[in-house]
């Protein structure tokens, strides 16, 4: 028999052998995950000095993984989470846009002695569909006339129709569109194109919507086979009349094409598009358009209500629409500090939302909201600082945290994550200008646990491809190797 010395003596050594082995195992996860992040960014491709990681265990916020995470990179449209949080934050989750349609003078039976007033309300979802409800409804209710003019109310905003550090001579692509009070199909058009019924004929080509002021020219060509070289552009030759010219080569076997541009009046775009659908429906606007930026106080006759930020702010990150998030800062000015809301004042908001939240800001240049500009600057301690207090906050936490897309999943990143064990665990937001790739959100581990990440490659030559694959394998590497660095929450510093 063991005396109870010996037995003492041998349950301190069983003891002291499994923290041994506790403590060789999470030393292992954290060399091993330090390894493969390092490892990953060793690709030629890379600049060192403009690439940026940053990984946090969650809920303490302590490092797992830092490299370079105190120098202010640009990232792209990581940016839209910073907005998410802070239209999160001042409107709220519940928030809904609100379009108001309103008459000035008396309705005298079916006829409306006076004007028709839309009220813009910076609804970055308005469509040509809830258009057409609203001038149905208009018609159902007796309504067959106006007198007066078609009146635009876009006091909620003030004049600038982009962030101020955009570049002033503008694309005519989607992602580029102006901003406005009153804006419609996030401000562009869609050109429609099919193949035409015989090789060297023009193809089937139309406007949607299609306005009495757009004219659309066909020079495009139906061709045997090949690749789809059609695109389209607009001018302005003529005061008031838009061209759209449609030009390039469509295979016969060409499924429909669908591209779109931007509008360079968005007010008088949704304008006619309103009054071509009130004409539509049986109801006559005898006058002209004008434009005001001053409010008219008039007689409710309709609303038309967003659906909520939520809602919205999910499409926003999955899509990643600039006119959305560029709507949303001007939005915040426009509620906290009244109309016309301004650039300058939502964003000196939100600067403000990252110091109310205990995100250090050192280094931080925020100039717009979707982070197309190629002015501002980001670290990535600060992503993942925000990520680390939104996660934890009741008010606003799990609405932002849906409003990230599950990377890998069916959809826009379904691509992303392929064949890793962190495909469909993962939700994040991606980021692309020329020469940088960015992606920052969570990660959740084999057993569950959550980690943050902000990964900003600037400056690099990988492409886009091979970029998505470098920062893959970072993420792969937390889902693999993160939990052991998360029960021992001591920082590891990533090589220099």
């Amino acid at each position: 028999m063991f005396n109870s010395s010996v037995l003492h003596r041998i349950s301190l050594r069983f003891l002291w052998f499994c923290l041994l082995m506790l403590l060789t195992v999470s030393a292992y996860s954290q060399t091993k995950l330090t390894q493969e992040i390092n490892k990953a960014l060793k690709k030629s491709c890379l600049d060192k000095r403009q690439t940026s990681v940053s990984v946090v265990a969650l809920p303490s916020g302590k490092d797992i993984y830092a490299k370079n995470t105190h120098e202010p990179l640009l990232p792209a449209s990581v940016m839209k989470l910073v907005t998410t949080a802070a239209a999160l934050y001042y409107l709220g989750p519940e928030y809904r846009f609100k379009t108001e349609f309103l008459y000035s003078g008396a309705r005298k039976g079916s006829v409306i002695r006076g004007d028709l007033i839309i009220r813009g309300g910076a609804d970055p979802r308005l469509s040509t569909e809830n258009l057409w409800y609203i001038a149905t409804q208009i018609k159902a209710s007796g309504i067959n006339e106006i007198t007066g003019n078609l009146v635009i109310d876009t006091h909620f905003f003030d004049e600038s129709d982009r962030a101020p550090e955009w570049k002033e001579k503008r694309s005519q692509r989607a992602y580029d569109a102006k901003l406005s009070a009153l804006a419609l199909n996030f401000n562009s058009i869609a050109i429609h194109l099919q193949p035409g019924s015989q090789i060297k004929k023009r193809p089937n080509t139309w406007l949607d919507p299609a306005l009495p002021y757009m004219h659309l020219r066909n020079t495009a060509k139906t061709t045997k086979r090949g690749r789809t070289t059609v695109g389209a552009s607009r001018s302005e030759k003529v005061a008031g009349k838009v061209e759209i010219r449609v030009g390039g080569k469509l295979p016969i076997s060409a499924k429909e094409k669908v591209i779109y541009i931007n509008v360079n009046k968005p007010t008088r775009y949704a304008a006619e598009t309103f009054r071509t659908l009130l004409q539509g429906a049986g109801v006559k606007i005898k006058g002209e358009t004008k434009i005001i930026s001053t409010p008219i106080i008039a007689n409710p006759l309709r609303e038309h209500f967003s659906p909520p930020l939520s809602f919205i702010l999910k499409e926003l990150n999955t899509y990643s629409n600039n006119l959305t998030a560029e709507q949303i800062v001007k939005t915040i000015a426009a509620e906290r500090f009244g109309t016309p809301g301004s650039h300058a004042e939502g964003l000196r908001l939100i600067e403000d939302f990252l110091r109310i939240s205990g995100v250090n800001t050192e280094g931080v240049q925020i100039k717009d909201g979707s982070g197309l500009s190629r002015k501002n600057r980001m670290t990535t301690r600060a992503i993942t600082g925000l990520l680390t207090t939104t996660y934890s906050r009741f008010d606003i936490g799990p609405d932002f945290i849906a409003a990230l897309p599950t990377l890998g999943k069916n959809g826009m990143h379904s691509q992303r994550l392929k064949n890793s064990p962190a495909r469909k665990k993962t939700r994040g937001k991606t980021g692309t200008l020329k020469g940088v790739s960015t992606l920052a959100g969570y990660v959740a581990s084999k057993n569950g646990k959550i980690f943050a990440y902000a990964l900003f490659l600037n400056n690099n030559r990988c492409g886009h491809w091979n970029a998505d694959r470098i920062e893959d394998r970072i993420v792969t590497a937390i889902y693999n190797y993160g939990e052991g660095a998360f029960k021992n929450s001591e920082s590891v510093q990533g090589k220099p």
